[in-house]
């Protein structure tokens, strides 16, 4: 059988919400089906399996050229080491992303910039991250190698923080980590989350960056 780029995407949508929303273990496939408007029967001749779509929705985020291709089908659970490989490499954009100072220890990336990467980042990656920990239970490994980096997240936030307050880029603060939460979930809110709130009302990916980047720039201007 054949499917769509279009109709493969939108299982992959529908997918990725209804696992982050009720995780893995509560989602049948009948409700991925309905919610992406096929037949149950088309669900389980397109994928092998539940596993199968949950694997389908990690990679299809963390690698973009993988809808951009005709898949094969029945889609079948992808290797945990083309998941793990993947994985490794969106880190390590998130990485490069948040190295904002250079050898000297000289600002390179200023407080908007780092936000507008970050919340770039966020809207591409999101979805696989979050179902990521969502559904750690069935995902060990990536788990395993996806929540030491996003704590580590929070450490370097919270630093940077400080360095662009001590700089006069961003107004004077107090409890940091609670900014580095605020700071997150406004990021994560407008790149994904609002539009897996609000399905039917979805917000143009960038009308949802230009909203988030006011609202951060008058929530932590000096004056």
């Amino acid at each position: 059988m054949k499917l769509t780029n279009a109709r493969l995407q939108k299982i992959y949508l529908e997918a990725g919400r209804l696992f982050e929303e009720k995780g893995y273990a509560n989602t049948k496939m009948a409700e991925i089906a309905k919610a992406a408007g096929i037949a149950v029967g088309t669900m389980y001749s397109a994928f092998t399996g539940k596993d199968a779509v949950l694997s389908f929705v990690i990679y299809a985020t963390l690698d973009k050229s993988y809808l951009a291709e005709e898949v094969t089908l029945p889609i079948r659970p992808i290797e945990s080491g083309h998941l793990l490989e993947a994985l490794r490499h969106v880190i390590d954009i998130f990485d490069a992303t948040l190295c904002v100072t250079d050898t000297e220890g000289n600002i390179q990336k200023d407080f908007p910039d780092l936000m507008g990467d970050l919340v770039d980042l966020f809207a591409d990656y999101l979805l696989a991250l979050d179902n990521i920990e969502k559904n750690r239970g069935v995902l060990e490994e990536l788990a395993g190698e996806y929540l030491p980096r996003k704590a580590a997240y929070f450490k370097e936030l919270e630093s940077h923080l400080a360095l662009y307050m001590e700089k006069g880029q961003i107004r004077t603060l107090t409890n940091l980590y609670s900014h580095v939460l605020y700071l997150t979930n406004t990021l994560t809110w407008w790149a994904l989350n609002s539009n897996l709130s609000f399905p039917n009302q979805p917000i143009p990916r960038d009308v949802s960056r230009e909203t988030c980047m006011g609202i951060l720039q008058r929530a932590y201007a000096i004056g």
